[in-house]
C-alpha cells in the first residue's frame, strides 16, 4: 500500500486542520497516512510528497503546502485543500463552509456577527470539541474516524449540490404576487441552501408529498400566506393550523393548484 506523509501544527487542534486532514484522507482511501503534529523542516516544505497543512507559511498546492497565515484574504487550510482535490464546488454548498472558514481566519465572534449566527458561546458544538481534542492527543489513531468524517462530507456535499441544482432550475411561479417555486421532487433536502444562495428566494415551495400522492405546500415566515385558510376545501387533505404548510389529496394540474394556493394568500 501506498504511505504518504501529512504534517500539521502541534499544540492544540482545531476546525481548520482537522477538516483539511480529513478531505485528504477520504481523496485517498487506498493509501496509507502517517501524520505528525509538528512544525515542518525545511526539506519537508521543499518535498511534493509530503503534505503540511495549516503550517510552514507557505500556500504551494503544486508542492502540497497548504498554510494560509500569510494573510487574511486566503482561505483557511481547509478550503485550500478542498480547492487542490477539486471539491469545493460541491462543498461550498454546505451551509456552515464560509462561516466556519471566516471563523478561522477572523475569530468565532466577529464570525457570528457576520453572519448573524447569534451568540458564540452557544453555537459550539460539542461533538466538534471533542474531535478536534482527540485528534490533538491522538492524531495517528484518529486517522480512522477522520478519513470516515471527509468521506461523509464529501458524499453528503454531492447529494447537497445535486439538489441544490434541481431547485436552480425548477419552475417559477408568481402566485397573486408571491413568488413561488415549483419541484417534482419527494426530496425537500437542498431547499433551504437554494433559498440562502439565489438572489430572489420563493415564498412558497411546491413539492411532491412524501406520504401521499398529492402537493405539499409550504410557505416560509414572512411570506402573506396562510395555507389554513384552505382547510376546508375539497382538494386539500391536509392543513396545518398554523398556516405554514397544507398537502393536497391528489396531483392537481398546475392551473388548479395554483388558483388554490392563490386563496391563502393574505389580502391588505
Amino acid at each position: 500500500m501506498n504511505t504518504q506523509q501529512i504534517i500539521t501544527h502541534p499544540g492544540s487542534a482545531h476546525f481548520d486542520d482537522l477538516t483539511a486532514v480529513s478531505l485528504i484522507l477520504a481523496a485517498f482511501p487506498n493509501t496509507e497516512f502517517v501524520i505528525e503534529r509538528r512544525e515542518p523542516a525545511q526539506a519537508e516544505l521543499d518535498n511534493p510528497d509530503i503534505w503540511v497543512v495549516d503550517v510552514g507559511d507557505r500556500f504551494e498546492p503544486e508542492k502540497r503546502k497548504f498554510d494560509h497565515h500569510q494573510s487574511l484574504d486566503c482561505p483557511a487550510g481547509f478550503v485550500l485543500v478542498a480547492d487542490y482535490l477539486g471539491f469545493s464546488d460541491n462543498l461550498s454548498v454546505l451551509p456552515w463552509w464560509y462561516f466556519k472558514d471566516s471563523v478561522d481566519r477572523f475569530g468565532p465572534v466577529k464570525s457570528s456577527l457576520i453572519f448573524h449566527a447569534g451568540d458564540d458561546l452557544i453555537n459550539r458544538n460539542p461533538v466538534e470539541e471533542w474531535l478536534v481534542d482527540r485528534f490533538a492527543a491522538d492524531a495517528q489513531g484518529s486517522l480512522p474516524l477522520l478519513r470516515s468524517f471527509g468521506t461523509n462530507i464529501i458524499e453528503y456535499a454531492a447529494k447537497l449540490k445535486k439538489q441544490v441544482d434541481f431547485w436552480k432550475s425548477a419552475r417559477r411561479l408568481v402566485i397573486a404576487g408571491v413568488a413561488a417555486v415549483i419541484g417534482e421532487t419527494r426530496q425537500s433536502m437542498g431547499i433551504e441552501e437554494f433559498r440562502r444562495l439565489d438572489n430572489n428566494p420563493p415564498d412558497i415551495v411546491i413539492s411532491l408529498d412524501r406520504r401521499s400522492e398529492g402537493w405539499r405546500l409550504y410557505r416560509y415566515d414572512g411570506a402573506p400566506v396562510d395555507f389554513s385558510l384552505l382547510a376546508n376545501c375539497p382538494e386539500i387533505e391536509f392543513a396545518h393550523k398554523s398556516g405554514f404548510m397544507a398537502k393536497t389529496r391528489e396531483r392537481l394540474p398546475i392551473e388548479i393548484l395554483t388558483d388554490l394556493i392563490s386563496k391563502a394568500v393574505l389580502t391588505h
